[in-house]
């Protein structure tokens, strides 16, 4: 289920390059993508395979790395050691607990949960009363929302400082990435995104202070990953980041989802998820080159 929509979900703005065991998404547009297993394989990715792919990022100019599901590619980790990668564990989480959110769907790579859009889906610019702490609002943002280039330009300046400490960095930064041309560029892509129904945005505002934080789901069908959501580090341990991932795992369970699932970069970044209803299920495998 959730490895099914690890196949599909880049294949909207991706296309698929088969080495061996493995499956390298090249971006057409937007961010680029990992290598990951292939879904049917009948063995699994070797060293040779996985320096394969790693030459070809390198000459594509992306990020070198591979992602998978830990539970469903056991021995991936050592081999990407051995072919000198670097692996991060990092803990794959799910709103409530699906009875086997590893199972594999019957359907064809690539096929499965493409009809997923959910163009419409999103109320415009709903304001969610409640749903966040006090003084802030929480928004799910439509693709012509005035506020959206500062959302993601908070992003920026959160996900510049990982973590969950409170930090310096604030509104003033946030202004300074606003109509940068890399800015521009995230805008346009954010915009084309939404308006598809490929993403379904959430803004945090704080009072007057404006846009601080923000974050995403991408439902596929039935399963949704909720992804990228990041606060200011000066407005960090206020509820904001847990407000965000419950405000946007209900709206995919309102809109056909069944299982909604992210993944954290540590186990303090878990924790508040877990706060926000998310219980931790398995590991997410990270490798990249030093």
């Amino acid at each position: 289920m959730i490895d099914t929509y690890c196949d599909t979900a880049p294949r909207a703005t991706a296309r698929a390059e088969e080495h061996g065991s493995l499956i390298l998404f090249v971006a057409d547009r937007g961010w680029p993508f990992y290598a990951r297993p292939r879904l049917g394989r009948t063995s699994e990715p070797t060293t040779a395979q996985i320096r394969e792919v790693v030459a070809r990022q390198a000459r594509l100019g992306v990020p070198r790395s591979l992602e998978w599901i830990h539970e469903t590619a056991p021995t991936l980790a050592g081999t990407a050691r051995d072919a000198g990668l670097t692996v991060h564990e990092c803990p794959l989480l799910v709103f409530g607990s699906p009875a086997d959110p590893f199972q594999q769907d019957s359907c064809p790579e690539g096929s499965a949960l493409e009809s997923s859009h959910l163009e419409g889906s999103r109320p415009k610019g709903s304001r969610l009363e409640g749903s966040g702490p006090p003084e802030s609002e929480i928004r799910l943002m439509d693709d012509d929302d005035p506020g959206l280039g500062a959302v993601n330009a908070a992003l920026e300046v959160a996900f510049n400082t990982p973590g969950t400490a409170v930090g310096a960095a604030g509104t003033s930064d946030r202004d300074q990435a606003t109509g940068t041309p890399a800015g521009a560029h995230r805008l346009v892509f954010t915009r084309e995104a939404l308006k598809s129904g490929r993403t379904v945005r959430a803004g945090a505002f704080a009072g007057s202070a404006g846009a601080v934080g923000g974050g995403s789901h991408n439902p596929r069908g039935a399963v949704s990953e909720i992804r990228g959501v990041g606060v200011l580090p000066a407005f960090r341990r206020r509820g904001l980041a847990g407000a965000l991932a419950r405000v946007l795992a209900h709206h995919a369970l309102e809109h056909g989802v069944t299982t909604v699932f992210c993944g954290a970069e540590s186990d303090e970044v878990a924790r508040v998820y877990e706060a926000a209803g998310f219980v931790r299920i398995g590991t997410i495998g990270v490798a990249e080159t030093r």
